[in-house]
């Protein structure tokens, strides 16, 4: 069994793929079923839809690695999957990449490239702070990862995330600041195109309370170091992290720090 924190549980042609970190060996695993690779959403032994981003799940995972180009893809046994608990933006802040992957490339990437170097990592978390989406002239949902640091201005992605369309779809704003796993979509023809492609794909968004931006300046507006943040926390919250605070307590905290002088 492997403990995995959900990072996507993506819409993937009739069932879902589910990508996480696992939290023994650190490293990202993509479940596939032998039957075809995506997971069947009428499954009832794993319950797939039942799954949310964050949530700590305990998967039959044969340690064999499957074939293919991609270098998380494992194959699960069919077996009960079990939800152990929820987890926190404080525990997986520190696996965010500070690139993207392969970013001499843009929207998509060629399938003969990623072949040839297999296997090949396509999968990763990011801090997004302007995140954009809108509907294409197709009227399907599209996000815009603005930050100049990734070089994806105005590259409109794919959104795969269950939870981000729904939103979406019933006119909810999704916030700007968030956390993003992005993933790599399997290879097909583009309309006009001769090469099979791999198109970049926003997987999961873990929205980020705005209260953290604003939290993390007034810090600085105080001269406050990491420590001395860390120790207010733990004596008046019992936290370590400024991702594990509430709501609630993030505004606590916010107000706190803006009252000083």
């Amino acid at each position: 069994m492997m403990e995995v924190i959900c990072l996507a549980n993506s819409y993937k042609h009739h069932g879902r793929c589910f990508a996480g970190i696992d939290l023994q060996s650190k490293r990202w695993v993509r479940p596939i079923c032998r039957a075809g690779g995506a997971i069947p959403i009428e499954d009832q032994i794993i319950n797939i839809s039942n799954i949310n981003i964050l949530d700590v799940v305990d998967i039959p995972i044969d340690e064999k690695k499957t074939t293919g180009h991609e270098l998380e893809n494992f194959y699960y046994r069919r077996e009960p999957w079990r939800i152990v608990r929820h987890s926190t933006v404080a525990e997986i802040i520190g696996h965010c990449d500070g690139e993207i992957l392969h970013p001499e490339f843009g929207k998509s990437i060629d399938y003969g490239y990623l072949d040839q170097k297999a296997p090949v990592r396509s999968l990763q978390i990011i801090e997004v702070k302007q995140l954009q989406c809108l509907l294409d002239r197709n009227h399907k949902w599209r996000g815009v990862i603005q930050d100049v640091n990734y070089g994806l201005q105005g590259v409109k992605l794919s959104i795969t995330d269950p939870m981000t369309l729904s939103k979406l779809q019933s006119g909810q704003d999704i916030g700007s600041h968030c956390l993003v796993t992005l993933s790599f979509s399997q290879p097909w023809h583009p309309d006009g195109e001769e090469n099979l492609k791999c198109y970049r794909l926003i997987a999961g968004v873990i929205e980020l309370c705005p209260e953290l931006k604003l939290i993390l300046k007034e810090m600085r507006r105080l001269g406050w170091t990491e420590e001395r943040g860390r120790s207010y926390l733990q004596e008046n919250f019992g936290k370590r992290s400024r991702h594990e605070l509430t709501l609630e307590e993030c505004q606590q905290f916010l107000f706190y720090l803006q009252n000083l002088p």
